[in-house]
């Protein structure tokens, strides 16, 4: 349900959308005495909100993306910048109080400038008329239906954050990280052939933890005096039997061609070691490889680096966002999978390299060890329903026939339709065992003894698959039934 972003009585509409002083006015202008509050028009997340200040024409603002709930996106500009209550991460319900209305950046006056976009948001979509949305819009503070809390952005529900650590991190502990809610650790083996002392503690702190781990290697180029199968050596030694998914950090100052990390890759691979992909920097994979800006798919996935402004401060606090452009700003012709965001941030007393995954902690896990968990594709769950169908029509017969015998029979026939008759097992005397098992419907499964299930196991077996079947239902459709 829409909520308008301020109360009646508190704001005069002063501006339109459409054309104006020969330019286009996006929005919808409401004015009102600075610090008047203004509100979430829905359900939502915040994408930025306290953390960015000198926002281009707005000075500050708030964008709410609120496709979950409504399919809209939405833009509050010239908000006081310390009146604003929310940041980047945050849920928000329809109603809530988000900012008061200021007069930063390019203002004629106190104002909320409130712009709508459709799907799939302001990234990629188009901006929309605000009046039609706020036609029959709830008052803030008016109750609204439903309840359900939104999901928060990103796909498959939410954003993860992570570190990468090394020996300058020596003492840090993972644990600690992890209880501050960071979920994975990429722990460094090796820079060039020198050992790092301190991967296998981070590694058992971690994952004492319970945090997903992957491991990496700061590949050099060999004219700095090391072979990659050196190096590659060197990772091994250090990891021993704690090996963990690579990845080949590219940043070297003496430059590398494409060909050392195809062959740094294919060593590790070589040697039992998976290669989730590889790290780098924006202006080094564009301009420092050669040949220039080389196409990434065939190492894997790719984790950039690109800080920004590198503020300091708690992860969640310094997060750029999910629609951040970082995010869809392609190396070697893909996008980034994971995004080291800064350097700064503050996470068990420490000031480290920080990461952010958009997607579940199960994503992650499959795409640090390759491993997908296997679904049932919509053809695998149709056919399971045809074939229960056509057991269910073909008990009906069955049992449509067999009610005109005689009653005399009919107990037996029932015993023997509920367990497939009985085995006649002569005995080496000559008799003939009547307690033998009865040996089931073979078309229906078998057991582990190899005898035919009965339609009782057949149907506790059914129920199982159904079971199954709406688990995997639940994933592929997020939850949305």
């Amino acid at each position: 349900m829409a909520t308008h972003p301020m109360k009646q009585g508190t704001y005069q509409v002063s501006s339109g959308y459409g054309p104006r002083w020969g330019t286009f006015h996006a929005g919808l202008d409401f004015a009102a005495p600075i610090g008047t509050p203004i509100y979430a028009a829905a359900d939502g997340a915040v994408v930025e909100g306290r953390e960015r200040y000198n926002v281009s024409g707005f000075g500050s603002w708030i964008w709410l993306d609120c496709q979950d709930s409504v399919g809209k996106d939405f833009i509050y500009g010239h908000v006081k910048h310390d009146g604003i209550l929310v940041k980047a991460g945050d849920r928000v319900r329809a109603g809530q109080q988000i900012g008061v209305v200021g007069n930063e950046g390019e203002s004629t006056g106190p104002h909320l400038h409130f712009e709508v976009w459709g799907s799939p948001g302001r990234l990629g979509g188009a901006h929309q008329d605000p009046a039609p949305y706020l036609a029959n819009a709830a008052q803030p503070g008016e109750a609204q239906p439903g309840g359900a809390v939104a999901r928060p952005v990103g796909k498959q529900g939410g954003t993860i954050f992570g570190v990468d650590v090394s020996e300058h991190q020596n003492g840090m502990s993972l644990a600690q990280a992890n209880l501050e809610g960071l979920e994975f650790a990429i722990i460094r083996t090796t820079d060039g052939t020198y050992k790092d002392r301190c991967y296998r503690s981070h590694l058992e702190d971690a994952e004492g933890a319970g945090m997903l781990t992957a491991a990496y290697h700061y590949l050099r180029n060999p004219s700095e005096g090391t072979t990659i199968q050196q190096q590659v050596q060197a990772s091994l030694e250090v990891m021993g039997d704690a090996k963990r998914p690579m990845w080949i950090d590219v940043e070297t100052n003496a430059g590398l061609h494409v060909d050392h990390i195809r062959q740094c890759k294919a060593e590790f691979e070589r040697r039992g070691v998976r290669v989730i992909g590889v790290y780098s920097y924006v202006p080094y994979w564009e301009g420092r490889i050669s040949p220039s800006e080389p196409d990434s798919h065939e190492f894997g996935a790719f984790w950039v680096a690109a800080y920004g402004a590198n503020p300091r401060g708690k992860p969640r606090e310094i997060y750029p966002g999910d629609h951040h452009r970082q995010w869809d700003y392609p190396l070697g012709n893909q996008k980034p999978a994971l995004w080291q965001f800064g350097s700064n941030a503050l996470v068990a007393g420490h000031a480290v390299d920080i990461n952010a995954y958009r997607g579940t902690r199960a994503e992650l896990e499959a795409l640090f060890t390759g491993k997908q968990e296997q679904e049932l594709s919509m053809a695998d769950i149709q056919r399971i329903l045809d074939h229960i169908d056509r057991k269910t029509e073909e008990t009906k017969r069955y049992v449509d026939i067999r009610i005109t015998d005689p009653i005399g029979s009919d107990v037996k026939d029932i015993r023997q339709q509920l367990t497939g008759g009985r085995d006649k097992i002569v005995r080496e005397d000559g008799t003939v065992d009547i307690e033998a098992s009865y040996p089931g419907w073979k078309h229906l499964g078998v057991n582990e003894k190899g005898k035919g299930i009965t339609p009782v196991d057949a149907l506790a077996l059914m129920i199982q698959i159904l079971v199954r079947i709406e688990r995997k239902l639940d994933q592929l459709l997020g939850g949305k039934r």
